[in-house]
């Protein structure tokens, strides 16, 4: 009896633990699928850190190799005008091309690659071999052996421009302002003229504009008549500090009186917008260090901006067809051979006149005399844009460098 009645009571026992048991066992089970789901979770936010990580890494490595293939397409391009430099002393009558525009072809990766590719050992009197294999045979490496490439995208003669940086020493004989308004004057920039001053006149805005041009890189506080076009030779009797004040978007400031230290400076002048820059900040410059304009290298648009200044009357609308024929007899000109390739002064009013233009000489030699414009070749700053690219990561470094005969100089270095 005594064994019977037990019996229930241990049975009853280890049904207790071994519910307790399985309970126990289905919370490790459950513990341990918590740990291996948050150990998962760690170890792939590890892993995508690290592919984040090495994939940075990797883009760092790319752009830091781009921009040093970008200052190589710079360091090349200088070596290659110092050498044009070296050449206008001596063959220079003789080139009929400026070797600078042949630069996107001559200073690029492939293009260094196949000149120095080296076909076999060193020369005798070569550097020994830098790299040995295990039986002290040398290595045979091929010049430019690198990832990516580099290349020259633009050479731009700054001395083709209009210097805008260089204020009159003399009273209404800034003949800048003569150059300005016949790049200006073209019957098609109406309508971009009649809403950048204070009335719908393009003529008069665009007088305005260069007002505001030689105000701010000038010295003094008085707004510039522009005697030089107008002839009024008074002084104004305006401050310049009213064309800076109810500027756009609430802004007010003064003019700088003082050279602008790079072309998107000009942005600062009232009158000038983007689309003014979008049209004529490609004709004019900063960076060079007289007023003059060569004629050897300027634009088409340049030269027909001449023409409006030295032709009795200035180029009229029905005289566009005059303009594309002296303009098509310049450039071929400019391809004979050596020397009749040259323009001169007498070589160039020839021409005017074989199109039946009425000169206005004694112009044409106040403009010559100013050292606004020149025949001789006095080209010597040149904006240089070189690319760089590894992969997906690129470099573009700007450079403006002046040629001074000795090491160069530069006056300008942006990259992006």
């Amino acid at each position: 009896m005594l064994s019977a009645r037990r019996a229930p009571r241990s049975g009853r026992r280890r049904s207790k633990r071994l519910r307790t048991s399985v309970s126990e066992r289905g919370a490790a089970l459950v513990m341990v699928l918590i740990l291996t789901t948050v150990l998962a979770a760690l170890a792939a936010d590890m892993q995508n850190t690290t592919s984040v990580n090495l994939q940075l890494a990797a883009n760092a490595r790319d752009q830091l190799q781009a921009h040093f293939h970008a200052r190589s397409a710079i360091e090349l391009e200088l070596f290659f005008l110092r050498f044009q430099g070296q050449l206008k002393g001596t063959l220079g009558n003789f080139i009929p091309i400026p070797l600078f525009e042949l630069s996107s072809f001559f200073v690029s990766s492939d293009t260094m690659k196949g000149i120095v590719r080296k076909g076999g050992g060193f020369p005798e009197d070569g550097y020994p071999p830098e790299e040995l294999d295990e039986d002290g045979l040398t290595i045979d490496k091929e010049f430019g052996k690198f990832e990516g490439s580099f290349w020259i995208e633009e050479v731009v003669d700054e001395n083709r421009k209009i210097n805008i940086n260089r204020p009159a020493l003399t009273a209404c004989q800034n003949m800048v302002h003569i150059l300005l308004a016949g790049l200006f004057d073209e019957p098609r920039y109406d309508p971009l003229f009649e809403v950048l001053g204070q009335t719908r006149d393009p003529v008069r805005n665009r007088i305005e504009i260069i007002a505001n041009i030689a105000d701010w890189v000038d010295g003094n506080e008085d707004v510039d008549t522009v005697c030089t076009l107008t002839g009024d030779s008074s002084i104004s009797g305006g401050s310049e500090d009213n064309r800076y004040r109810d500027l756009p978007y609430g802004a007010e400031y003064k003019p700088k009186n003082g050279q602008m230290t790079s072309l998107a400076e000009l942005r600062m002048v009232p009158g000038v917008n983007d689309l003014f820059m979008q049209f004529f900040a490609e004709h004019l410059t900063v960076w060079t260090d007289d007023t003059a304009v060569n004629l050897n290298t300027a634009s088409p648009l340049m030269i027909t901006a001449l023409l409006r200044a030295v032709v009795v009357g200035g180029v009229q609308p029905g005289q566009q067809e005059m303009v594309q024929k002296f303009l098509q007899e310049l450039q071929l000109t400019r391809a004979m051979p050596p020397p009749l390739n040259r323009v001169s002064k007498p070589v160039f009013l020839q021409l005017l006149v074989a199109v039946g233009f009425a000169v206005d000489e004694a112009r044409f030699t106040q403009l010559e005399s100013a050292g606004v414009i020149r025949f001789d070749d006095n080209s010597n700053v040149y904006r240089i844009t070189a690319m760089g690219r590894v992969g997906e990561a690129s470099s573009k470094l700007t450079v403006v460098w002046r040629d001074d005969r000795a090491f160069g100089e530069i006056r300008y270095w942006r990259e992006d």
